[in-house]
């Protein structure tokens, strides 16, 4: 992503010059400008995504979801981002589809998963990765917050259902069962390197 890390370089030396931050603070501001352009780009994506698939709503349930457990949680993550907005923009395609294929899968079987990922979450997280090591006070505070967001979740994915917004319920399930695979992943991942 050149054109990424070239815009942000451009932003970065034009609010150097202007003395709206240091020259000291210019690579972390340079950092931080690249990460945001990238999120922005991430979710302008995944909003065409929704928005060419005619599931806008599923999408921004699944966004929704998936940010708020996602950044506490931790887990497995993409080695570049490239990789990362690739997979990004794939994974959409089960929160869009899911409602759709669930009706074959008996609810039994959701419940199970559900309860599942509920679990995995609730004992795995957080999953520090090499890209976001943690601290004894931050792994605490996001073992505190993914505990507390998961059990939103959970309440929330009880509540779509009994009101039969089973698309929604879809895309929530489909969040929390994706964290669920990713803290796996990421333990497996750590343990092996």
């Amino acid at each position: 992503m050149k054109v990424t890390a070239a815009l942000a370089e451009k932003i970065t030396v034009t609010l150097v010059s202007r003395g709206i931050i240091p020259e000291g603070d210019a690579g972390l501001h340079r950092y931080g400008i690249e990460n945001g352009i990238m999120v922005a780009g991430n979710l302008l994506a995944s909003l065409m995504f929704g928005l060419v698939t005619g599931r806008l709503g599923n999408i921004l349930v699944f966004l929704f979801f998936y940010g708020a457990l996602r950044s506490f949680s931790g887990g497995i993550h993409c080695k570049n981002r490239t990789g990362c907005f690739i997979a990004s923009i794939l994974i959409l395609f089960i929160p869009a589809y899911l409602c759709d294929w669930a009706v074959k899968i008996p609810f039994v079987a959701v419940i199970i998963g559900g309860i599942t990922a509920a679990v995995v979450i609730l004992v795995l997280s957080p999953v520090e990765s090499v890209n976001k090591p943690l601290n004894n006070e931050d792994w605490d505070y996001c073992r505190r917050m993914s505990r507390c967001i998961a059990g939103w979740q959970v309440c929330t994915l009880v509540t779509l259902y009994c009101i039969d917004r089973l698309d929604y319920f879809y895309a929530g399930y489909s969040s929390l069962v994706l964290v669920a695979v990713f803290l796996i992943a990421g333990k497996i991942t750590k343990y092996y390197t």
